[in-house]
This record gives structure tokens, C-alpha cells and sequence, in this order.
């Protein structure tokens, strides 16, 4: 008998550890409503997201028409006022800027009109040796001493006195 209640027990205490281990486990485990609310949360937030992005881009590109509209309008105006003073006032007024009409433009200025050149981060130099804002030295006292002087070589101002560049 003592080997029969050894298995008795056993089989207990097997059904027993079962029997927790399924309570912890679905206790330490999300259950599946609360995943399905935050599957279904997030899926709203990203739709709200989409519609919010699709209100902006509808918005620029209603406010980009609109612009077209306003310069349409506006050079429509200048070249009414243009021809109108052309007519009514003839010869006098011969280089009015008034008086000249506004190219047709379609839409936006194209990259072909726009001239490209780099921009002037610096004071334009009157010489070639001349040192501008982004010369290091630009601002800056020179200090001379006697040491100084004779070991560094001749300044570009020196050589230009001495030898001028030909026009």
C-alpha cells in the first residue's frame, strides 16, 4: 500500500502544480480582450493619423491654388492699369515701369528662370590680395615685433607697391 499512496500523491501533486501553473499563467498574461482594445485603439489612432494627413496636404494644396489665383489676378490688374495709362496718357510718361506689361506665367517660375549663383557670404575685395570677411586675419591688429618682421615674408601689399598688376 505505501507504493500505491506514493503514486496517489504524486498524481496529486502533478494536478496540483498543473492547476497553479494555469492560474499563474493566465494571470500574468494579457488576456486577449485586452489585446483586441489595443489592437483596435491603435488601429483608430493610425486612421485618425492618415485622415490628419490628408487634411494637411489638401489644405497646401488648396492654399498653393489659390496663390496661382491671387498672382493671376494680380498681373491681371497691372496690365489693365498698363494698357490703360498707355492709352489715356500717350507720350508722357515714356519709361514708366507702370507702363510695362507683366510676362504670362503659368503656375510657378520655372528653374530655367531662376538664375543660379552662389551666394555672397563675403565683402567683395576692390584688389585680388585684398582679405575679406572669411580671411582668418579679417578684423585683426597686426602686432609687429622686431623677431616677427624680419622672419615672415613679404606682405601682398609690399609686393603690389613694388611691382603693380598690369590692367
Amino acid at each position: 500500500m505505501a507504493s500505491g499512496s506514493i503514486w496517489l500523491i504524486g498524481i496529486f501533486c502533478f494536478i496540483a502544480g498543473g492547476f497553479t501553473a494555469t492560474t499563474v499563467i493566465l494571470r500574468l498574461t494579457p488576456s486577449k480582450k485586452k489585446n483586441r482594445d489595443l489592437e483596435k485603439h491603435l488601429n483608430d489612432k493610425q486612421d485618425e493619423l492618415k485622415n490628419f494627413q490628408q487634411e494637411v496636404t489638401e489644405h497646401f494644396t488648396k492654399t498653393a491654388d489659390l496663390l496661382g489665383e491671387l498672382a493671376k489676378s494680380y498681373r491681371d490688374v497691372h496690365n489693365h492699369l498698363a494698357s490703360g495709362a498707355q492709352n489715356l496718357c500717350k507720350d508722357a510718361y515714356d519709361n514708366n515701369p507702370i507702363l510695362t506689361k507683366l510676362p504670362p506665367v503659368d503656375g510657378f517660375i520655372s528653374e530655367e528662370e531662376i538664375a543660379h549663383s552662389q551666394p555672397l557670404d563675403y565683402a567683395p575685395k576692390s584688389t585680388p590680395y585684398d582679405r575679406g570677411m572669411l580671411n582668418e586675419e579679417y578684423g585683426l591688429e597686426k602686432v609687429n615685433t622686431d623677431d616677427e618682421a624680419t622672419s615672415r615674408s613679404p606682405t601682398p601689399e609690399a609686393v603690389l607697391k613694388e611691382k603693380p598688376i598690369p590692367n
